[in-house]
């Protein structure tokens, strides 16, 4: 992982667009942007055949051909004869959703429009993929478009979305973040559109909700896919009313605010399994942006250990963590995506005048390899016991900031919820249910 050949600016990416031919025989194009194929009006191939699902399938353009990915369909997707959840088509194919046939054609190789620079605000990489999301927000990052931010945990989602605010005309405006994977089902109205005093056991005051917080700046919907189906409507509404009315109250108040979301779900699943609205989705994803998982942009490590080593203050640290890495982790498909590489650099760049401490600390989760073995020292048993101290005293001061809530503790660590359970569980430290 040379620090040469990752510095080369990478200004094209090419990929093999092509034409989806509809049964009137009417032809769209295909890019790199997903189209998505269903029964739903707001679908961008809508199709009336009641086989097919309100959000059946998406084509979209790649460099090897036409991605042809099913968004779990009730009857499945089938190229040619097989049923496939996803799948490359690299030639003329016919395509079979419901009872209607779409033939999928390949075209030659083009050239897609990446960003110049490697990095966007907070957000590193020199891979294609990132240059052409950094080129995306370039473009819509300007403008009042909602946004929904699609990839796994850990793939910086939130800080695309504060990206987008920052470098936004409402920059000056707040940013409220609403987790909808941890807001109580019977409080979640009052969370997003506030309560009058009275309004319900324990409403003992008037409270603004999220959204009128929100006004003037952007609202931030993290785990839109764990919205509450029954809010969906209410949402929906408030978005394309630009008003909301309080729990408890019969006054509309005006809202101007820009809305972005996260998700890691399959929200084509989950419409079609009726848990999501399909008009709440197209109504904010009018953009989405999709982060790749840090397995599929490994060369953009170099970059990343970089940034993370400066972000920690101990630039000098860079090189050897990366040799750390490249010698240690190789073949490391890092799960927890770029979240879990800023937690591993960012204790290898304390130790790195010591590598061997290194190994002796971190326990890597790895299926493919055991974590590497030492002989049994003091220097080594002396920096087990630090690290533990380290870990009682922060994991107990964060329980005692955040009250004990899980969810609050997860977002300020950057860790997954069942990570800190575990050391609230090892150190015996106490917390409220989140």
């Amino acid at each position: 992982m040379s620090h040469g050949s990752t510095r080369t600016r990478v200004l094209h990416w090419f990929v093999r667009g092509g034409t989806v031919t509809l049964p009137d025989g009417a032809t769209v194009s295909i890019d790199v942007d997903p189209i998505v194929v269903g029964r739903d009006a707001n679908a961008q191939i809508p199709l009336q055949d009641l086989e097919v699902s309100a959000l059946h399938c998406e084509l979209r353009a790649v460099t090897e051909g036409i991605l042809v990915r099913d968004l779990g369909s009730t009857n499945g997707t089938h190229v040619g004869s097989v049923r496939i959840a996803e799948a490359v088509v690299t030639q003329k194919t016919d395509v079979v959703v419901g009872a209607t046939k779409l033939v999928v054609e390949p075209l030659t190789k083009h050239r897609v429009d990446v960003a110049f620079a490697d990095r966007y605000g907070a957000l590193v990489g020199s891979s294609p993929r990132m240059r052409r999301v950094f080129n995306v927000l370039e473009r819509v990052g300007p403008t009042q478009l909602s946004i929904l931010i699609l990839g796994e945990t850990g793939t910086g989602k939130e800080v695309v979305a504060r990206v987008v605010h920052d470098g936004s005309p409402r920059k000056a405006g707040p940013f409220v973040v609403v987790d909808c994977g941890s807001i109580p089902a019977t409080l979640a109205e009052s969370i997003l559109f506030g309560h009058e005093k009275g309004a319900f056991t324990g409403a003992n005051e008037r409270r603004k909700g999220a959204l009128a917080e929100a006004d003037g700046g952007t609202l931030f919907l993290d785990e839109l896919g764990e919205l509450p189906l029954d809010l969906q409507p209410k949402l929906l509404r408030a978005l394309s009313e630009r008003q909301i009315k309080r729990v408890g109250g019969s006054q509309v108040e005006p809202i101007d605010i820009r809305v972005l979301a996260a998700t890691r779900r399959d929200l084509g699943a989950e419409m079609n399994g009726g848990r999501f609205r399909s008009d709440l989705f197209f109504r904010i994803a009018q953009v989405r942006v999709e982060l790749p998982a840090l397995r599929e942009r490994l060369g953009d490590l170099p970059l990343l250990v970089e940034e993370i080593c400066k972000k920690a203050d101990r630039p000098s640290a860079a090189p050897a963590v990366e040799k750390w890495i490249q010698s240690r982790m190789a073949s490391y498909d890092w799960p927890g995506n770029v979240r879990e590489l800023v937690n591993v650099v960012s204790v290898a760049a304390e130790l790195a005048d010591t590598p061997e401490a290194i190994d002796d600390v971190l326990t890597l989760s790895r299926g493919d390899a055991e974590p590497p073995r030492h002989p049994h020292t003091a220097f080594a048993e002396a920096k087990r016991g630090a690290v533990a101290a380290f870990e009682r005293e922060y994991f107990g001061s964060l329980s005692r900031v955040a009250k004990g809530n899980v969810s609050e503790m997860a977002r300020q660590s950057g860790m997954e919820r069942h990570h800190v359970r575990a050391y609230l569980r090892k150190y015996g430290i106490d917390r409220e249910k989140d």
